[in-house]
């Protein structure tokens, strides 16, 4: 049986505290669906002329409405989603208005694709979220959107 000095114990620590410690990190901050709620959250592009207001309710992103260049058109699109911990392939219908907490907003969305609507997964990572302030990552296209309170 080989016998460890102090030193090389100490490294060994070391390297799995690092370990560790790097793999919390990596895993991000998982955010409570409350400071979404009761909130009008203004979307403004810099450089673009348009801004998107919308909100959270316990069950859907409701995109409120839409100004382009001062004129306003109500949009009204309701989306459900919730809140998940992983990156899912798969919306889960069941989850909505349940999973309250996570680091992804997952949406079921039904854009028009030529003449028909189409449900498709949307998977938002959530980079920031304060009380005044929410920045996402769309994960199939590495878009980064940032709200403010309106």
């Amino acid at each position: 049986m080989k016998i460890i000095q102090k030193n090389q114990f100490m490294k060994i620590v070391g390297i799995c505290l690092f370990t560790f410690m790097g793999t919390i990190c990596m895993t991000g901050q998982s955010y409570n669906q409350s400071l979404l709620l009761n909130k009008e959250w203004e979307n403004r592009i810099p450089g673009k002329t348009y801004v998107t207001t919308c909100l959270f309710t316990s069950t859907e992103w409701i995109v409120k409405d839409f100004i382009n260049n001062g004129v306003k058109t109500e949009v009204g699109l309701k989306t459900p989603y919730y809140l998940s911990d992983e990156i899912v392939d798969q919306f889960q219908q069941d989850c909505v208005g349940k999973s309250k907490s996570g680091k992804y907003i997952v949406m079921l969305t039904k854009p028009m694709i030529g003449e028909e609507y189409v449900e498709m997964l949307e998977v938002h990572e959530i980079l920031e979220l304060t009380e005044n302030t929410l920045k996402t990552k769309h994960l199939r296209s590495g878009t980064v959107l940032e709200y403010d309170v309106k």
